[in-house]
């Protein structure tokens, strides 16, 4: 029995930073469940090109620019949610950054940024919505790294976000325990988005992720979200769920990827 209640085709979800990338990955896997999908990013044109997507595929979904550091944002993004279909179930935290930077190099503006969308973002995300999320007894599902339980060199402001994140899903699932509403967090390793595809490149790897093995494509990140809402996850709550091919538990990223140089 789905808690949220009625049929899985009823439910809403909203997923942010999901013009392109990781984000849509979410939103095609949540829309090819049945879930009608709300479809938000910082870029407006962006967003509209993935909701037309999904309606050409015969989804029900709409489009909103949100920069989820905006908490005036978020309120007119939650209020034309619960306006077109009347409840939301299910909250995908996915928009964020990742610049470089280690902590002698990362000035306070850097740091400033990816706190406020890495963190701020999801915290006003889940605070917002809550009131909807509680009479669905709905689902938060963060989108982390495996980097949210160690470090990466040159990554401080990342590394350090992406573990306020985990702090953050936990203290959620506790406090919103006594209303059934479930927060979890998903932790991948590299996924091939477009992002990651430019970063490699300004690194000097246009060509990555050719010769490696065991990259996420964003699909099966929203696969992971689609399990952890739907009824076989029900008892998973606080947890997080690496999807790395095992990198959160060798000292050595070339055991996982089978790399030739050093990253």
């Amino acid at each position: 029995m789905i808690r949220s209640g009625g049929r899985i085709e009823d439910r809403v979800a909203l997923t942010t930073g999901a013009g392109r990338g990781l984000g849509l990955g979410i939103a095609r896997s949540l829309a090819g469940a049945g879930f009608k999908v709300a479809v938000t990013d910082i870029d407006a044109e962006n967003a509209d090109r993935a909701a037309s997507e999904l309606r050409s595929l015969g989804v029900d979904a709409f489009s909103s620019r949100l920069d989820v550091a905006d908490s005036t944002e978020w309120k007119a993004t939650v209020a034309a949610v619960e306006k077109r279909w009347g409840r939301l179930d299910v909250l995908v935290n996915n928009a964020g950054i990742s610049p470089r930077g280690t902590v002698e190099s990362t000035d306070e503006a850097l740091w400033d940024a990816v706190m406020a969308i890495n963190v701020k973002g999801a915290w006003l995300g889940m605070k917002t919505a809550l009131p909807l999320l509680k009479i669905a007894h709905g689902h938060i599902i963060n989108i982390g790294s495996n980097l949210s339980t160690r470090p990466a060199r040159g990554m401080c402001a990342y590394c350090s976000s992406k573990a306020a994140l985990l702090g953050l899903t936990r203290q959620a699932a506790l406090d919103l325990l006594d209303d059934e509403v479930r927060c979890m967090l998903i932790a991948p390793g590299w996924v091939d988005t477009p992002g990651e595809r430019e970063i490699q490149a300004r690194a000097g790897r246009p060509d990555w992720p050719r010769g490696l093995r065991n990259i996420t494509d964003p699909e099966q990140v929203g696969d992971a979200v689609v399990f952890l809402v739907s009824p076989a996850g029900r008892r998973l709550n606080g947890s997080i769920l690496y999807l790395d091919s095992g990198q959160h538990i060798v000292d050595d990223v070339k055991r996982i990827y089978n790399l030739n140089e050093e990253f």
